[in-house]
């Protein structure tokens, strides 16, 4: 934990590291009190488990922060029961915590057996073998899957291939993607030929599958053989945390904004500062420490650090950025980042690929390079946006965690999961 920390304040600065530090303090009084509530409560019955196989906290990612934000509006429209690796929450009678197994599938039977749940939403299958879904779907259980990610197809979700040598994009070369697996992963290639072929069966046979955006639904269709899949659109979101600051000028300003990680461009940041020579520009997120450091030693790079859910928008305002970079080289599957650059009114520069392109591409509010084009390709959008050559219109019409609450709600109505209303 001190290790940490220390890398914490080497990299993203002091201020970023006590964010953190009060953010897991919050967290822990918030499940040490749902765990007094909880020897107060009594049974329970709620038909639908809802699980996270990877975590809940919000600071662990954008899958848990638009989650926390559509639960919180979907306790108020029905009982909740949310499993995380040893605990179960659940909302009814009151909110509590109870102790179960830390194995998914043994945590998944014991809420079953406490809720009578005979329905599971997998929120995210990452960390979630495929074996297990199965099992629970032979024993009786509904199951519905939610994709955030290529985990049903690639044991590594964000499809790395091999420290330093890139990313595969979902390669076409079966020949590639088994030596990427074997080799750098230790995956037998007998276990990824199952894995593939039991996900497949699981996509055909669920009650339900949910997609973020058509690009990741599409990708599922071509990259299972599945051409008729059937999928649910719902796109996630964050609550804006607080009250939005006013704008005193046009913003000027240009920054980075996610993780500073390989996948999400981070090598890329100091070129990208470089090109713009004396220019300031800002990276708000937390990420690598190495990676960090580097950039420190550029005086006109500002580190913000790592920021809590919903409070990106505001901090936009605050220090005046127009122009969000989202460099991400490989498929972003919605992109929570450019639309809270939205909600700033900032505009957003990003590759052409995955569901990043897919969004501007269709609403605009933003601009794209060849990810061949590299940093070279970003900064040439930066220099012709400072020029005041190019103009977009932000999207106004962006998805809120109530609409994906009523979505998902609707859906389970649909399919019988919830008592009729």
């Amino acid at each position: 934990m001190i290790r940490t920390v220390a890398s914490v304040i080497r990299g993203e600065g002091l201020p970023s590291a006590l964010r953190r530090a009060g953010e897991r303090m919050s967290e822990s009084a918030r499940a040490a009190s749902l765990r007094v509530s909880g020897l107060l409560a009594g049974s329970v019955a709620i038909p639908l488990l809802n699980v996270v196989a990877s975590g809940a906290a919000p600071r662990l990612g954008g899958v848990q922060q638009q989650l926390a934000a559509r639960l919180a509006v979907e306790r108020k429209l029905r009982a909740v029961a949310l499993l995380t690796p040893g605990r179960l929450e659940l909302s009814r009678p009151h909110g509590h915590v109870r102790r179960v197994s830390r194995d998914l599938e043994s945590g998944v039977r014991e809420a079953i057996a406490l809720t009578g749940a005979r329905a599971v939403h997998f929120e995210g299958t990452y960390e979630v073998p495929p074996a297990s879904i199965a099992r629970l779907r032979d024993s009786g259980i509904d199951i519905l899957i939610t994709a955030h990610d290529f985990a049903l197809f690639c044991a590594r979700p964000n499809l790395y291939e091999e420290p330093g040598k890139g990313f595969c994009h979902y390669s076409e070369d079966p020949a590639r993607c088994a030596r990427c697996l074997r080799q750098t992963w230790n995956v037998p290639d007998d276990e990824q030929t199952v894995r593939r072929a039991l996900a497949r069966e699981l996509l055909s046979s669920a009650k339900a599958t949910i997609f973020p955006s058509n690009f990741l639904l599409e990708q599922h269709r071509r990259l299972f053989a599945l051409p008729a899949l059937e999928g649910e659109l719902i796109a996630p979101a964050v609550e804006t945390r607080g009250a939005m600051p006013s704008r005193v000028q046009e913003p000027k300003g240009v920054a980075f904004v996610g993780n500073v990680i390989p996948p999400k461009g981070g090598l890329l940041v100091p070129e990208l500062a470089r090109l713009g020579g004396s220019s300031r520009f800002h990276v708000f997120g937390g990420g690598d420490e190495e990676l960090f450091r580097a950039m420190r030693r550029m005086p006109q790079i500002e580190i913000h650090g790592y920021y809590r859910a919903g409070e990106l928008p505001a901090l936009l305002v605050r220090h005046e950025i127009g122009l969000v970079i989202v460099p991400s080289v490989w498929p972003e599957t919605f992109g929570l980042v450019i639309s809270e650059a939205w909600r700033a009114g900032a505009a957003v520069a990003a590759f052409d690929l995955g569901a990043q392109a897919e969004r501007i591409r269709e609403q605009g509010g933003g601009w794209l390079a060849p990810l061949e084009s590299g940093a070279a390709g970003l900064g040439a959008i930066v220099e012709r946006w400072r020029a005041g050559e190019l103009q977009t219109a932000i999207p106004s019409e962006l998805p809120r965690p109530h609409d994906a609450a009523r979505a998902h709600v609707e859906l389970y109505h649909r399919h019988g999961f919830l008592p009729d209303r």
